[in-house]
């Protein structure tokens, strides 16, 4: 008797879910192309001193998932250059600049072309991985690179440097 109360029920949950909710259900399944690609084009880097992390940098090589054609909702033009999706964090600092008090970024020895710091709701943001409420985000446009390999330099006069290393025309699964 028990068990036929329980199979009853649980094909009316199974049949009500189904009917209802079968987009709701089928979105949880649908793979985000700008996350994804985001995602595995994405490195994070770190300075450390006296056994302390004193900055710290996510970056997000952009010229990848933008270049992609899939990317219908949402998209940034990414001609002309090397764009990266930068999140720095700097103890002590209020601003957490990476251009500031002796920090600085380049790609293959380059300095940024130009560099946009983001508001706090720019939807750059919610499109990419990893970010947090304490970094400060910027949207970075290097000069065009003509060799494979990239490398992006995080560096401190005080803290020294941490490399991350991206592939020309990103990395896709």
């Amino acid at each position: 008797m028990y068990k036929k109360i329980f199979l009853l029920s649980i094909l009316l949950i199974l049949t009500a879910c189904s009917t209802k909710n079968r987009e709701n259900i089928s979105q949880l399944f649908k793979k985000d192309e700008i996350y994804h690609t985001s995602l595995i084009n994405t490195q994070k880097g770190q300075l450390i001193a006296s056994f302390e992390t004193k900055a710290l940098i996510t970056a997000t090589y952009l010229n990848p998932v933008f270049n992609n054609k899939s990317c219908k909702n949402f998209s940034i033009d990414v001609s002309g250059g090397e764009y990266f999706f930068v999140g720095v964090f700097i103890t002590n600092s209020k601003t957490s600049r990476f251009d500031e008090k002796g920090y600085s970024l380049t790609l293959n020895g380059k300095k940024p072309l130009e560099v946009i710091k983001l508001d706090k709701d720019d939807p750059l943001k919610y499109e990419m991985p990893m970010v947090d409420n304490w970094s400060t985000y910027y949207k970075v446009k290097f000069p065009t690179i003509h060799t494979k390999k990239l490398k992006l330099v995080f560096e401190s006069d005080r803290f020294g440097r941490d490399i991350l290393i991206f592939r020309k025309g990103g990395v896709k699964r």
